[in-house]
């Protein structure tokens, strides 16, 4: 008899699912911050850019308009505005405005190469007296790219005007320099501009043919970098996950489908823990021994089940 009761039982389960959802760790990212709200070319087009530079089989204005395409290309896509002008003679290509590369690539292009040497002066103070007015209507910080070859020819001295430019907007404004100068005069003509406050950063034009000293003078005059923790983005909606729970097999008498009063409080318990799952599911199996019939054993083990589930549905299942 024992055997038999081993082998005559109903196995009870539930399935409930879970929510299982992954968290995120914060993150870190690099932040690009432009140096200055506003940055301005300012462009030396007259004669003395005519002239050849180097070796490099171009003339100084088209190793210019090469240099200020390739650092429109790479600057990053930063918060700023950006404007261009020349001078010798003084003239506005493009006013300060929001950064819009292909805008600005041909505001930059607009400028003439195909310049004639003779009867056009390098009035660089002039044009910086001149460029003083679109800037004196900017808010915030400036920085003027200076591309120059070290000659000022014609009209005041540029150095005293621009050390009043700086003595009138404080740290607002910075002078950098692209420079074409052959000379040791002319190199000395744009150090000498240069050294007039530490924030200037002087290139000369050849090195920024390269990409490497091409990008150092970007990240030096256009943009700073930091790293910046930021949030992770919400968790998505968790994905449901089954949990199952398997409860204590339920014996019968031999040949019975009556459920021994040893069991009720088992299956009462069963029944509190479906109800208290919303949206579980539970499953009955029956079973007998393998005394008898197969027919007769497996109308048994259905009368057995049943025989379950009607207990359950009686607790509010």
């Amino acid at each position: 008899m024992k055997t038999f009761m081993k082998a005559a039982f109903v196995s009870l389960c539930a399935v409930a699912l879970l929510s299982v959802a992954a968290t995120a760790g914060a993150q870190s990212k690099t932040v690009i911050e432009p140096k200055a709200e506003n940055f301005i070319y300012f462009v030396d087009n007259s004669g003395s850019m005519a002239f050849d530079y180097g070796k490099t089989g171009m003339t100084k204005a088209e190793a210019a308009r090469e240099v200020l395409a390739a650092i429109n290309n790479d600057v990053p896509g930063i918060d700023a505005n950006f404007g261009a002008y020349t001078f010798g003679p003084y003239k506005e290509y493009s006013p300060a405005k929001p950064f819009n590369r292909e805008a600005l690539a041909g505001s930059l292009a607009a400028i003439p190469t195909d310049i004639p040497v003779f009867g056009r002066m390098t009035p660089m103070g002039e044009g910086l007296q001149s460029l003083n007015a679109p800037l004196s209507n900017l808010q915030d910080r400036i920085a003027v790219i200076t591309v120059a070859d070290g000659e000022s020819n014609w009209g005041p001295e540029p150095r005293g005007i621009m050390q009043n430019m700086y003595n009138s907007y404080g740290d607002r404004i910075c002078f950098h320099f692209i420079s074409f100068a052959q000379t040791p005069a002319e190199k000395a003509f744009i150090d000498g501009l240069a050294g007039l406050n530490a924030c200037s950063v002087v290139a000369e034009g050849a090195s920024l043919m390269q990409d490497a000293y091409r990008a150092d003078f970007i990240e030096r005059v256009f943009y700073t970098t930091r790293q910046v923790t930021v949030a992770p983005p919400p968790p998505p909606a968790p994905a449901p996950a089954e949990e199952v729970i398997v409860f204590s097999n339920v014996n019968f008498d031999f040949d019975s489908a009556v459920i021994k009063a040893e069991y009720a409080e088992l299956l009462r318990e069963a029944a509190r823990i479906l109800k208290a799952r919303s949206g579980a599911r539970g499953a009955v199996e029956g079973h007998t021994c393998n005394i008898g019939p197969a027919d007769y054993n497996m109308n048994l083990s259905q009368r057995r089940a049943q025989t379950v589930v009607d207990f359950l549905v009686r607790q509010g299942i």
